[in-house]
């Protein structure tokens, strides 16, 4: 009986180390990004790897740049006062957002042909519940989630959600400790089943 327990435990313990060597090599990725390319503007959002444990911060890089031949006139969009360049959207529904500092950015920018302009922020796994008040916020669950920078082309004014958005879809899984705790309970169920049963 001791032959089969021990048996059992090599080939769990074999199992875990492959789980956790396959989840260091999905997370050793350097970067994720994505870009779009509308009206001679590329819009590129970045983030510093596409899977995080829970609690990492999340670092993105927005950037868009003229390749057109023409002057671009962009205005940040504010449908509301609290809109943001940076959101992070679970299934569509906006649940963090980078507020603009209105105090340092008046209402947009230029941008001459060839020239780029980048916006780098940090999100920090909290859902902010829509509100400026930071008490409220709450750390967000394991899951896939959307990382959204957006800006508006314009000649006028902004109008809708007619701002262009681009998003990098980033998974975040439970922390290592978690994972620790989860591998070692099925362990030992695993192990106290297979002892009963024998």
């Amino acid at each position: 009986m001791n032959g089969k327990i021990n048996k059992n435990w090599k080939s769990v313990v074999c199992a875990g180390i492959v789980i956790l060597a396959l989840a260091g090599c999905a997370k050793a990725n350097l970067v994720d990004s994505n870009s779009i390319l509308q009206d001679g503007i590329e819009y590129y959002m970045q983030t510093d790897k596409s899977v995080y444990d829970l609690g990492e911060e999340v670092q993105t890089l927005f950037r868009v740049t003229n390749l057109g031949v023409e002057i671009a006139i962009f205005d940040f969009p504010l449908a509301e006062s609290e809109q943001s360049l940076f959101t992070v959207e679970e299934e569509g529904v906006r649940i963090w957002g980078r507020r603009v500092d209105f105090s340092r950015v008046i209402s947009g920018f230029v941008l001459n042909p060839g020239e780029f302009k980048e916006y780098t922020g940090i999100w920090n796994m909290t859902a902010d519940n829509g509100t400026l008040n930071p008490d409220d916020d709450w750390l967000i669950s394991p899951g896939t989630y959307d990382v959204v920078g957006r800006l508006n082309l314009t000649g006028g004014t902004y109008i809708g959600d007619e701002n262009t958005r681009v998003s990098v879809l980033v998974t975040i899984i439970p922390e290592p400790a978690t994972l620790a705790l989860l591998g070692a309970g099925i362990i030992g169920f695993l192990t106290y089943r297979k002892t009963k049963q024998s």
